[in-house]
């Protein structure tokens, strides 16, 4: 192993993989971070074997668990794969990220919970837009009935009656509306990201006046965007969905507080 001028450290392998000590945020967000980096960079590639945990105990100056943490994370987001006995490596191929998987710390699925909202506010918000805009009387009704089926099954307790659960087909809808294709098969990828266990934790974290309270809060704000729609406001449209998805970020705080007890600054 070497330095490099920045203090990070090199591993000496077939080809050179950087990395250097977690600076902010979280120990185990900056580990994460700076393998997903390296793959997007090419400088990991499909097959490529990681540093064993030991060596990037050594590398990074971390705990073992927080080593542990972000394969555990990298796994999950299907960038690498373990193989017992051998190690851990790169994967041939993109997994959709399963932010629902029980094997990751609350830390993680807080974290990768507010990046799919960071990613769906991006695309939606403009979506309602254009669905406003371009609305036909056709589009309207649909979204109206899909705002009934949500209204009785918010919590998607229903999904088995359903090829897609009434949440789905509502944006889904809105996506159509746009007139523009792709918007509908990026949401659609998305959408299968979409946390159900938010809603069952939801459930669990919250009393039964919470949980009537963040339904109708849920259902008005979906109301919002409709009506908004209806009357071709595509400002106004997309201003509900942002309100709708800064509720829901707001909502992921509330359910997953931040721990602190892994900031950078603690001496592992």
């Amino acid at each position: 192993m070497k330095q490099d001028q920045e203090g990070g450290t090199q591993l000496t392998m077939n080809k050179e993989v950087l990395l250097r000590p977690p600076r902010k945020v979280t120990i185990v967000e900056s580990i994460v971070g700076q393998f997903v980096q390296q793959i997007q960079e090419g400088k990991l590639n499909p097959g490529d074997k990681l540093p064993s945990e030991r060596q990037l105990i050594d590398m990074l100056g971390v705990s073992r668990s927080s080593v542990r943490e972000a394969l555990q994370g990298l796994m999950v987001m299907g960038l690498i794969e373990i193989r017992p006995g051998q190690g851990a490596f790169v994967t041939n191929g993109r997994v959709f990220p399963n932010v629902d998987s029980p094997t990751l710390s609350d830390h993680l699925q807080r974290e990768m919970r507010l990046q799919l909202i960071e990613a769906r506010r991006t695309l939606a918000c403009p979506i309602a837009r254009l669905a406003a805009e371009r609305a036909t009387p056709e589009g309207i009704a649909r979204l109206y009935q899909h705002l009934e089926d949500y209204k009785h099954d918010p919590f998607g307790h229903l999904n088995k009656r359903h090829s897609v659960s009434p949440h789905t087909a509502f944006h889904l809808c809105l996506a159509e509306m746009s007139g523009n294709q792709f918007f509908v098969a990026v949401v659609e990828h998305l959408l299968r990201a979409v946390p159900i266990t938010l809603r069952s934790r939801e459930e669990v974290a919250l009393d039964d006046q919470g949980v009537r309270t963040v339904t109708a809060d849920e259902v008005a704000m979906h109301r919002a965007i409709v009506e908004a729609v209806e009357r071709r406001d595509g400002d106004a449209a997309f201003r509900a969905m942002d309100d709708h998805l800064d509720y829901e970020r707001r909502l992921v705080l509330q359910i997953f507080p931040e721990d602190n007890s892994s900031s950078i600054e603690e001496a592992e």
